[in-house]
């Protein structure tokens, strides 16, 4: 039952509306401005208001000047009841926010049809902010999700490839005259595997690729992904910068160095790692149409591994393209180890590299 408040200063008055009004509505009642405000803004306020306009200390016109100035209450539709018949009266309440004018004395069939004709409005009115209040909970429940689904769509694929999946629906397949190829794994990691528990292999693997993950971010290098115990990076793509090649080199020089310092904090455990670098010519894009992945193919990407697979475990292990980018680099130092023998390969020329 909807809920109408009544404001006049004359009891009888009252009296007379709630008698008109009874049988269908909640009547509550006000008789000065101060107590139409107060149950205004209350818990349950009225769906209509009621209002004279003839009242000491607070008029009418104040009354509704103030409700329609207050969020809380500034959609409760206002009717005044009133002795006040000029024109000019109705004008300037009609200005200041009400719904309808009625002139006393009242006609009992002409007050039902107004009143009946703003609680009607009123219903609807609140259906609408409900709907509303219900899209925009929606609304903002698709952005979270939407957040969540591009968070997630970084993590999978590099930033700049993500962001064109979802402008284009796709991505292309780009070419890439200088990458450095990073490739690390753990020496004996398969013995490891008959001594280690399921759960303890798993988080020793954890510790190593969540710090290897900080530390590609550290130096821009993209992770592209592990395999078993193999992790490959690429420095130079997506975007090429020209400090790509070096920055790779520290990237893999900082990650012997984490397991190194593993090692000696968790010996038992702690593994040692084979870590190759070869710079060259890929081909990078997006591999499938479900469950995306970023990859790149090309000679260098097997090359790298050879590298890698070669390499002596504790140091970083360099090609003779890597080295060609670098040689000039004061950062760094260089030992040539010679020739290496490389499945499918033949002999390839391979640096030692370490911090100067």
């Amino acid at each position: 039952m909807e809920r109408i408040l009544v404001v006049d200063d004359e009891r009888l008055n009252i009296n007379v509306l709630n008698e008109l009004l009874k049988s269908k509505y909640k009547v509550m009642a006000a008789i000065n401005g101060e107590q139409a405000l107060k149950a205004a803004s209350s818990k349950n306020p009225p769906d209509l208001i009621l209002l004279d306009i003839m009242m000491p200390e607070m008029d009418g016109y104040e009354v509704c000047k103030i409700l329609k100035a207050d969020d809380q209450t500034k959609n409760i539709p206002i009717i005044f009841v009133t002795a006040m018949g000029q024109e000019s009266d109705e004008t300037k309440g009609l200005e200041l926010g009400a719904a309808d004018y009625l002139t006393k004395p009242i006609s009992p069939v002409i007050l039902e049809a107004r009143v009946q004709t703003q609680i009607k409005l009123q219903r609807s009115r609140k259906v609408l902010i409900a709907q509303k209040l219900k899209i925009e909970e929606q609304n903002d429940e698709i952005l979270k999700e939407k957040g969540k689904s591009d968070e997630l769509l970084r993590n999978i694929l590099p930033e700049e490839i993500a962001d064109e999946l979802k402008e284009k629906g796709r991505a292309d397949v780009k070419t890439f005259d200088k990458a450095s190829i990073l490739f690390t794994d753990f020496v004996g990691f398969t013995k490891a595997v008959s001594k280690m528990s399921s759960h303890e292999l798993v988080a020793e693997l954890n510790v190593c690729f969540e710090a290897f993950d900080h530390i590609c971010e550290k130096y821009h290098v993209e992770k592209i992904k592990t395999i078993g115990d193999a992790y490959m990076a690429v420095g130079g793509l997506p975007l090429p910068t020209k400090d790509s090649v070096e920055n790779t080199v520290l990237a893999a020089l900082e990650m012997q160095e984490f397991i190194v310092n593993r090692k000696e904090e968790n010996s038992e455990q702690a593994f040692e790692m084979r870590a190759g670098i070869h710079t060259g010519k890929v081909v990078a894009g997006i591999v499938g149409v479900k469950k995306f992945q970023y990859d790149i193919w090309g000679d260098t990407v097997n090359i790298a591994s050879r590298f890698e697979s070669n390499g002596e475990p504790g140091s970083v292990n360099i090609s003779q393209s890597t080295y060609q980018e670098l040689k000039s680099n004061p950062s760094f130092t260089f030992e040539s180890r010679g020739l290496i023998m490389a499945k499918g390969k033949g002999e390839l020329e391979m640096y030692f590299v370490s911090k100067t």
